[in-house]
């Protein structure tokens, strides 16, 4: 039963990246078609390989559109930070020159052309039913200065090195062991950074041995469920729309409960003279 409850949280923990897509430590692209249609998109935060047959992928300013804003060579690393479903086909959402993000314009690439990078995702699919509850109590990162933060575990290399910890500011979702015996522990968030590793064995070491070094890139499955947002007739409503909606019916709702109940529960007080009240 314990593992089972386990089991589920360890889903929730997986999809929960796709139920942040409105948190304001977002950046949302500027992009119509993501400003119509923000409740049907799905939060991806992910990394791909250009990989067309054509040696490059069109940009669309929006999914199944024939205008074509930019075009990306075969080979380049795209950021696709959302994702979606377009009459039966999968779009990502890109900028259109990846090496000037800062300064480059939002557009739509068919996912089916290009291929996933390996990262913590695809670590957690390979790797998901050897992970289990964080019980210790943080020994090893405790006495240590500082902690090294690795994109998964048997990586090439590390990402960065996080000083001055508090562990009270980071939390283990889950661990994992390896077959050297090290434990590992993923964190969610921690510093501004999501989605991290560390070594809870060995924290300061960085001369970890790869034993899981980055395989090749992969076509991507969608990990998370889409709605179909159905082309022409897709909805055109802000959903921040429908929120306040929903927000005045639950209040008149309260306002009738609250009459209600003072009518049902709430009694005149008598006078203490009796009678009618008069003096």
């Amino acid at each position: 039963m314990r593992k089972s409850a386990f089991i589920v949280l360890l889903i929730c923990v997986l999809l929960l990246p796709s139920l942040v897509t409105h948190a304001d430590v977002i950046l949302e692209p500027e992009n119509d078609f993501f400003e119509h249609n923000r409740n049907d998109v799905v939060y991806l935060d992910r990394r791909f390989t250009v990989n067309s047959p054509t040696g490059s992928i069109s940009v669309k300013r929006e999914p199944g559109s024939q205008r074509e804003i930019a075009t990306i060579d075969n080979d380049r690393t795209v950021y696709v930070q959302f994702s979606c479903l377009y009459n039966g086909d999968f779009w990502g959402i890109v900028t259109t020159n990846p090496s000037e993000q800062s300064d480059a314009d939002y557009g739509w690439v068919k996912m089916d052309q290009l291929l996933v990078l390996y990262d913590y995702v695809a670590f957690q699919e390979d790797h998901i039913g050897q992970f289990y509850p964080y019980e210790g109590d943080y020994d090893e990162v405790k006495s240590a200065s500082a902690v090294i933060v690795w994109p998964w575990p048997g990586a090439e290399t590390p990402l960065w090195v996080a000083e001055d910890l508090d562990v009270d500011y980071f939390f283990v979702s889950y661990a994992y062991r390896d077959e050297r015996g090290d434990e590992w522990g993923f964190i969610s968030y921690l510093f501004g950074h999501r989605n991290i590793w560390i070594n809870l064995s060995d924290p300061m070491n960085s001369d970890i041995d790869p034993f899981n070094p980055m395989p090749p890139p992969r076509p991507w499955v969608s990990e998370t469920d889409h709605t179909d947002i159905g082309g022409a007739n897709a909805s055109r409503v802000n959903p921040w729309d429908h929120t306040f909606t929903i927000a005045i019916a639950l209040v008149a709702a309260l306002v009738v409960v609250t009459l209600v109940l003072i009518k049902l529960f709430w009694k005149p007080q008598k006078s203490d003279y009796g009678g009618d009240g008069n003096v």
